[in-house]
């Protein structure tokens, strides 16, 4: 597992830096440090070096590996770990507590092995009956996971099924091992997604991922196939759904990306080939996939991308007059999602968070001065307002705090705009943190501030799935856990930062709940991977809940006492 270093940063912490600023509580001993700072600047080069070191020592460095995976890339303003020992400093200052994830289970059971599958006598599991694919190949083409996630191509999956089945091998699906991957995955996959909440049975679909996964030395002996790309975007999928594991989401994704790269999936097909075959265009269509799924793991992890901008052809296919009226017909043209097309709208807010991460969060951006900062911030900003205003308006995500019952009909689809707008905004807009005008400033209230626009989108993110019926199965979980925890960081942060703010009650109970939500998902049915994920989720939202109360109680004391004013 590599090391979540600081070009990643997506979410930052409040931080003790805030402790100068007027009517904002003011730990004493850290405003201590920080008045030696300002005035001795050797003192702060050594802490700069001690921070530094503290990144890359191996005890902190295998501890980082280890949260990161589950947590998220959570990093304090000047890239240090939500879990370093400056930050857990401030937190510990500020609420009286330490804030200890060793009381969580970090280490997971991993999804793709049991005590059964390392047996050298285990037996290989058939595929699943002919007629039963078939049914799940028809649902899930029709479903609306397909919508945002169509890996299958009708007019291909038959070759898949036939080497596969019947061992006949064809220039679509040349190598019998990664056709049975890919049925297998699919198999998994179809579990998870079509055969609804209450009845789901994880297991099964746990069962068949891992066949899928026992597939892959096979696949990567042979050359790169279609349907060795489809088992691997379709397994990244599972390891979404069933574990929420980043781990090895990072390791598929980047054997997807190499696949992509072998077999030239990053470049226009008409450009790439004489005589591109439907094979070429599948394959192009598949880049686009995969494109998304790196995007937004980028951004949520902070890890850099898989699939480079700079090796990648991002123009769309000019699709002709005469097909314009096809988009309810084949899923692409060309390779390229229609426009207006789910996958259309999904890629362009793909292009909007490589953006984010590339300008906001890699090592250059952090290097960049306060008046570039704004500029990008600004600019990107506009950029994800235009992609908003695109969206049909039945589905269009708002950047409102839902505070009541809203009576309306929501599915799949405007949930996942919802979620991934508002937390391409909490990432957006957290980043002017690092600007000292704006530090300085620290207006969580203002509409014309940055932060408040952050911790606006924060509880609009997690209010959104309290008050309104959006579609939130156990299917859909774990790919929104990771949002619900960076989410309920960036209030608990405010909190501390701001523990007399009016609306830190609201807060409080925004994080409790949903808290409250994730933990009554957490069935004894469920696989123990899954619902070890559920559990730290719960557990972690809980006790930033309990710290953000103790800052809250702290703060009052100390006013009480005549430290605060």
């Amino acid at each position: 597992m590599q090391l979540v270093l600081p070009s990643g940063s997506p979410l930052y912490i409040f931080s003790k830096s805030y402790a100068i600023t007027q009517n904002t509580y003011k730990p004493p001993n850290l405003c201590i440090i920080i008045s030696k700072e300002q005035k001795n600047t050797s003192i702060g080069n050594i802490q700069a070096q001690a921070r530094e070191a503290e990144k890359w020592a191996p005890g902190f460095a295998k501890s980082l590996q280890s949260a990161a995976r589950h947590l998220g890339n959570t990093c304090t303003f000047d890239g240090t770990h939500v879990l370093a020992g400056t930050s857990r400093e401030w937190i510990k200052a500020c609420t009286g507590e330490d804030f200890d994830l060793d009381r969580f289970p970090i280490e997971f059971p991993r999804w793709q092995y049991s005590a059964s599958t390392i047996s050298l006598n285990k037996e290989s599991l058939d595929l699943p009956e002919l007629s039963v694919l078939r049914d799940e190949i028809e649902r899930y083409q029709s479903s609306r996971f397909a919508l945002f996630f169509p890996i299958l191509d009708s007019s291909l999956i038959e070759d898949t099924i036939n080497a596969a089945y019947h061992q006949k091998v064809s220039t679509a699906s040349p190598a019998i091992a990664s056709a049975k991957a890919c049925i297998f995955a699919l198999h998994a996959l179809a579990i998870i997604v079509l055969d609804g909440s209450e009845q789901l049975p994880f297991h099964a679909s746990l069962q068949y991922a891992r066949e899928a996964h026992r597939h892959f030395p096979d696949i990567f002996s042979e050359a790169a196939t279609l349907d060795g790309l489809q088992a691997i975007l379709l397994l990244i999928l599972c390891s979404q759904g069933l574990a929420a594991d980043f781990h090895s989401i990072n390791h598929l994704l980047a054997a997807a990306s190499r696949l992509i790269y072998d077999m030239k999936g990053n470049y226009s097909p008409r450009m790439a080939w004489d005589n591109p075959s439907t094979i070429d265009y599948h394959t192009r269509h598949l880049f686009w996939i995969a494109f998304v799924c790196d995007k937004g793991f980028s951004l949520v992890t902070g890890l850099p991308p898989m699939l480079e901008d700079s090796q990648c052809d991002l123009t769309f296919a000019m699709i002709p007059p005469e097909l314009l009226d096809q988009s309810n017909e084949k899923p692409h043209i060309y390779g390229d999602p229609y426009p207006g097309s789910y996958v259309h709208t999904y890629v362009r807010l793909a292009f909007i968070q490589s953006k984010i991460h590339r300008d906001l969060y890699s090592p250059r951006a952090l290097r960049q001065s306060n008046t570039d900062l704004l500029r990008v911030i600004r600019d990107v900003d506009h950029s994800l307002e235009l992609w908003r205003n695109s969206i049909p308006v039945v589905n269009r995500p708002s950047l409102v705090a839902y505070t009541g019952k809203i009576v309306q009909h929501v599915d799949l689809r405007a949930s996942i705009f919802h979620i991934q707008y508002h937390h391409c905004m909490l990432m957006i807009h957290q980043a002017s943190s690092r600007c000292d005008s704006w530090a300085r400033n620290l207006d969580t209230q203002g509409t014309g501030s940055s932060l408040a626009i952050s911790v606006t989108a924060s509880r609009s993110l997690l209010g959104g799935f309290l008050h309104t019926p959006f579609d939130l199965g156990s299917q859909n979980l774990l790919f929104s856990l990771s949002y619900f925890i960076q989410a309920s960081i960036n209030l608990f942060c405010k909190i501390l930062s701001s523990p007399f703010d009016t609306e830190n009650h609201e807060d409080l109970q925004i994080i409790d709940r949903i808290s409250q939500l994730i933990e009554s998902y957490c069935r004894p049915k469920d696989p123990e991977c899954y619902r070890a994920k559920v559990r730290f989720a719960a557990g972690v939202t809980f006790e930033l809940k309990r710290l953000a109360q103790c800052a809250i109680e702290n703060a009052s004391r100390q006013r009480s006492a005549g430290i605060l004013r």
